[in-house]
């Protein structure tokens, strides 16, 4: 009887199971975090991706109300109608301060006050607001660096907040931030 008992300790059949059993969780853990980092990645190059072609729209004339719908439509199913409570785009445009323009730099900037020189309607609903301020506010150098020097142009401003939440639950969508943001800035080619 005392040589099976030793037969029965040195076997090896279930090992594979117990090892499988082991590093599965483990195994599953990587793969999510490495399917949610992956999706944050991708939320992110569509914002970049967004806010450029807005802007090079906006600059080259294109109605900013047409700019935002066509930014919109291309940067489905990440911006969509299905979640617009998690993103919001604006469109801001910045001019020289028409009431302070002294002759030498650093020049003055303000969001202009035009109907069309900030909006964001039918763009998502998240409450956020821009950062550059609002209609009639100086930009200053610390908001958008390196237009100060730049004499009497105007700049078109597209600014995109998205709200991400983790498609799969896993701790990597509780250690990341969830407030995306992404803003490009392009010089009036347009002369508009």
């Amino acid at each position: 009887m005392l040589p099976s008992f030793r037969k029965i300790l040195r076997s090896t059949k279930g090992q594979s199971l117990i090892e499988i059993m082991l590093i599965a969780p483990l195994m599953m853990a990587l793969t999510f975090g490495a399917i949610e980092v992956g999706s944050v990645i991708s939320t992110y190059l569509t914002m970049s991706h967004t806010t450029r072609e807005g802007a090079n729209l906006a600059s080259r004339g294109t109605p900013p109300v047409q700019a935002l719908a066509a930014i919109v439509a291309a940067a489905a199913p990440t911006l969509s109608t299905g979640n617009q409570a998690q993103w919001r785009i604006i469109y801001s445009r910045i001019i020289p301060d028409p009431l302070n323009q002294p002759a030498a730099e650093p020049y003055n900037f303000i969001v202009d006050t035009a109907f069309d020189g900030q909006l964001s309607a039918a763009t998502g609903t998240l409450s956020k607001a821009s950062k550059l301020g609002t209609p009639g506010t100086p930009v200053t150098q610390a908001i958008l660096p390196g237009i100060q020097n730049v004499k009497l142009q105007k700049f078109h401003v597209i600014e995109v907040f998205f709200d991400y939440a983790p498609s799969i639950i896993t701790y990597v969508g509780k250690g990341i931030n969830t407030d995306l943001y992404e803003r490009t800035i392009f010089t009036d080619v347009n002369g508009s």
